[in-house]
């Protein structure tokens, strides 16, 4: 008798907690533990333009002449099509259109895995004063050299952040084999443009082709048209 009152008491204490838990459990919800909630996306932009950036803001054009060496392990190119590949990059990304790209160090004008970039440009440069103060003498030599009139560094004109995929740009037709040329223009020129780099998935596999086009998305200061030139005009002979 002793023994089934003490089993009967056990039992009513175990139906008495399990009512109480899941009375809590109604109220409270149920438990997730610290490691349950979502982490942040890999690709989350660092440079990500603020909301005012795709404003209507003032810019200037600012010339500057940048060198760097191109070594690809994956793809050889000849002088000429690598001019022509980093300067339709470059135009992309709202660069004059009177850039010049010249490559040196290809033998003969056959592919070539090494060889020396020198980029002569102007882009577009925000400025919050217009006009801007005039340009020293180097850089009015290199508007000289390519062909435009000195005032272009201190005449403001309308420009806005705009963000560009070169990866889903037809006219430049990029290719897996791009990867390195693309690597090259990202660590050598965009760090001294108007260029963010948003998201960047550049990752090149020395002798190993992808099978994917290498991908990079950057916001870049690009002139708006003149209110007097055709849809599709940049603001370039200001």
């Amino acid at each position: 008798m002793r023994t089934l009152l003490i089993r009967s008491r056990f039992l009513l204490g175990c139906t008495t907690a399990l009512l109480t838990f899941a009375a809590l459990t109604l109220i409270t919800g149920p438990l997730v533990t610290a490691n349950a909630a979502p982490g942040p996306a890999e690709d989350t932009p660092i440079h990500a333009p603020q909301a005012h950036d795709t404003k209507t803001i003032e810019a200037v054009w600012y010339p500057q002449e940048i060198r760097y060496s191109y070594s690809g392990f994956t793809t050889a190119y000849d002088c000429i099509a690598a001019e022509r590949r980093i300067k339709d990059m470059l135009l992309a990304l709202g660069a004059h259109p009177k850039t010049k790209v010249r490559a040196s160090g290809c033998s003969l004008n056959r592919p070539s895995r090494n060889f020396f970039v020198t980029i002569t440009t102007a882009t577009p440069v925000a400025t919050t004063q217009p006009p801007a103060s005039p340009l020293g003498e180097s850089e009015q030599k290199l508007l000289r050299q390519l062909g435009l009139e000195p005032t272009i560094g201190s005449d403001a004109f309308p420009a806005e952040w705009r963000t560009i995929e070169l990866s889903r740009d037809r006219k430049l037709d990029l290719k897996p084999g791009d990867c390195e040329l693309m690597e090259g223009l990202r660590d050598h020129v965009l760090p001294k443009l108007s260029v963010r780099v948003l998201t960047d998935q550049l990752r090149c596999v020395p002798k190993q082709l992808d099978t994917t086009t290498p991908a990079l998305t950057v916001s870049a200061l690009m002139a708006l048209p003149a209110p007097d030139a055709p849809t599709g005009s940049a603001t370039a002979d200001h």
